[in-house]
């Protein structure tokens, strides 16, 4: 499963991010890194802007790049 397939307050674990490096390393300094619980707080009306919480940060991700990311939902 992809993150864009979760809904408003649902919990995952993430398993592998499948982004290029530059993109990777951002989302490891916002705590979005393999085995990083993340939850998502809102998605925009056109699910194409994801609101997650991710640690002690709340990072805003487009559904392109949420779709590269693989997850476990919790």
């Amino acid at each position: 499963m992809t993150l864009n397939e979760l809904k408003r307050g649902d919990s995952a674990v993430v398993l592998r991010t499948d982004v290029p490096s530059p993109i990777r390393e951002r989302l490891r300094s916002l705590n979005v890194y393999p085995n990083a619980k993340i939850t998502v707080v809102k998605v925009s009306p056109m699910k194409k802007t994801y609101l997650l919480q991710a640690g002690n940060s709340q990072v805003a991700m487009r559904r392109e790049i949420a779709a590269m990311i693989r997850v476990f939902r919790t």
